[in-house]
């Protein structure tokens, strides 16, 4: 037993090195000592094409996928698992984004359904530059003794949940620690024809500030986008559409319409490797890149 615990302490602290964190191995829940980690770093292809941007981003930006259908189609209800659907390229797109981000924010179903790492793996982390934070918008407390990687992966992650809704159902908390943090806050007001999530977009932004977190990558699902755009928070948004289209898509009940009224205007497009990625961005504040928008993130 002394032996298989020395061993999980060996590959949470090999594992915090490979990904950059400096988050300390005391997680609650240990990698088993016998199972091959799932979040090893797998290089893209084109990593020649994939060098840290130099352009220092803040406030929030949202990425979205979407089917070719007129629902704006996130998922396909006629498939048994979740599958990537957009291109290797957009994919790059994607992690290079984390990369440049401080904070990659999801919703609770998200994790739920996705079994999600979000971290950075197939481009390179920048020398010395830490795997970006992972924030969580959990109101209940639902994922709370549910067995994912994201919570015995050794980096650091932030839990949000609404205070009052943890007290009505009587949730065991587990204690923060080095990696997990656990932050209630008060039931939100801001969408109420959306219950999930209830929490306060602007406060989470906010909150995120003052630990330092300044350039938060907002990645779904559905519901978490559009509290995030109703609210106003969203500076930017990249919206990839592939060119495939869901035999029984599962609506992102968003539209140009709810980007306009969230402030965006789209400034442009550009084609990755066959999906048309769209580049949106708040009236006055210029993409990091004006001159090229393809080239960041």
């Amino acid at each position: 037993a002394l032996k298989l615990s020395l061993w999980a302490a060996l590959l949470s602290l090999a594992t915090a090195f490979m990904h950059g964190s400096s988050c300390q191995h005391t997680l609650k829940k240990n990698v088993d000592a016998k199972s091959e980690p799932s979040y090893v770093l797998k290089l893209s292809a084109s990593e020649e094409n994939n060098e840290q941007s130099t352009t220092k981003v803040t406030g929030v930006t949202l990425k979205m996928a979407f089917d070719s259908s007129p629902v704006w189609g996130v998922a396909d209800l006629s498939e048994t698992k979740s599958e990537r659907f957009t291109s290797p390229e957009s994919l790059d797109m994607v992690h290079r984004l984390r990369r440049d981000s401080s904070a990659v924010l999801v919703g609770r179903g998200t994790v739920e359904f996705d079994n999600c790492s979000l971290s950075v793996r197939r481009v390179q982390l920048g020398e010395g530059q830490e795997q970006p934070v992972r924030v969580i918008l959990d109101p209940s407390l639902s994922l709370v003794g549910g067995e994912y990687a994201i919570f015995n992966d050794g980096l650091r992650t932030i839990v949000y949940y609404s205070q009052s809704a943890a007290q009505d159902k009587d949730v065991s908390l587990p204690s923060s620690d080095d990696c997990v943090t656990f932050v209630p806050l008060a039931q939100s007001d801001d969408e109420k024809n959306d219950k999930i999530p209830s929490l306060s977009p602007s406060e989470i932004v906010q909150d995120l500030a003052t630990r330092g977190l300044t350039h938060i990558m907002v990645e779904g699902g559905p519901a978490t986008a559009r509290a995030f755009l109703h609210s106003g928070v969203v500076d930017r948004a990249i919206l990839v559409r592939a060119p495939v289209e869901f035999q029984e898509p599962v609506p992102a009940q968003m539209d140009e319409d709810t980007m306009k009224t969230a402030g965006l205007n789209m400034i442009g497009t550009t084609e990755m490797g066959g999906d048309v990625v769209e580049y949106w961005t708040r009236e006055g504040l210029e993409w990091p890149n004006p001159d090229d928008l393809s080239s960041w993130p």
